[in-house]
């Protein structure tokens, strides 16, 4: 009997081998991505696509003598600019004055998934390898990114098998269902990036946006009793609008985020309101005088849950 037993383990042993060489193998592959899409110098022409919405792009990086310059340029309607030097990032916008912010990278209409530590991720979501695939008249590595829970969604990314960087990444619902799309159609390496950096530097910075009151002088007295495991605090503000102060906190897993808004309830305001649109979800809920608002990429249960387990402290 315990020859049996022995047999069986060593038998069940080699068939669960090969899968987790292929959760290695996927891991690493995702590691490769992120070091090309920061490493590499690149242009890519995207289209960013929602069940409501479509709009294209053109993002250019570079990195010289350890510093990165990076351009994203809407290429429908009138041209929005962002521009990155370094660790500051400035918008150009027509009808709106131009701003600068500190910040490492440009977060709009590019994917959380091309900033994600995969190492720190692995214990909440898994990477599974599907094989093979073309985008953009290049051959990818598919892989899909599956939360362990059902409190979060997934993705399925699409890697240039040559040289690692992120061609396609789809944010799927828990039935499959598309919420969001990054698709790239036409990638050029290094040659068309040349005089980009001149062009940045020359380019006049604008005034740095007005912050909120910061972390290092502000508390929120109220925390979410319930969090999806490795979501936590990242950062947290108190903003005044119209004369009401109006507190927010962000919180991340390193893929998904979500900020939580209190506010003083108004006399009029419904009890409890839901509303999403594509990956995003808004939710808000009365609790005694005050009200909270969720907005983030989770789906609307987990959103509730997380609302309605906010206290606030004495």
């Amino acid at each position: 009997m315990k020859k049996m037993s022995s047999q069986l383990t060593t038998l069940l042993s080699l068939c669960l081998l090969p899968f987790a060489v292929l959760a290695e193998d996927s891991l690493q592959a995702l590691n490769k991505m992120s070091q090309a899409m920061s490493d590499l110098n690149y242009e890519v022409a995207f289209v960013q696509t929602s069940p409501t919405n479509m709009d294209s792009f053109r993002y250019r990086h570079i990195k010289q003598e350890q510093k990165v310059y990076a351009q994203l340029v809407t290429l429908d309607g009138e041209q929005q600019e962002i521009i990155q030097r370094d660790n500051l990032v400035s918008y150009f916008q027509p009808g709106s004055q131009a701003f600068t912010i500190n910040s490492g990278y440009i977060v709009d209409a590019l994917p959380a998934v091309i900033r994600t530590d995969f190492n720190k991720l692995n214990q909440y979501y898994d990477f599974i390898k599907l094989g093979k695939d073309r985008i953009a008249g290049r051959f990818v590595d598919t892989i899909r990114i599956v939360p362990k829970d059902d409190f979060r969604y997934q993705y399925l990314v699409f890697l240039d098998e040559d040289n690692g960087l992120l061609l396609r990444a789809d944010m799927l619902d828990r039935e499959g269902n598309l919420l969001d799309q990054f698709r790239v159609v036409t990638l050029y390496i290094d040659n068309r990036l040349r005089g980009l950096t001149d062009y940045l530097n020359k380019v006049s910075t604008p005034p740095f946006l007005h912050e909120s009151k910061q972390e290092s002088s502000f508390r929120i007295n109220w925390k979410p009793d319930w969090l999806p495991q490795g979501f936590e605090l990242v950062s947290q503000n108190q903003d005044s609008m119209d004369e009401e102060v109006i507190e927010n906190a962000l919180f991340s897993d390193g893929l998904f985020t979500f900020t939580l808004y209190v506010n003083k309830a108004d006399r009029i305001a419904a009890k409890e309101n839901t509303w999403r649109q594509g990956a995003y979800t808004i939710y808000s809920k009365v609790i005694g005088d005050k009200e909270i608002t969720f907005i983030g990429q989770l789906p609307i249960a987990t959103a509730k849950q997380i609302v309605q387990g906010v206290t606030f402290l004495k």
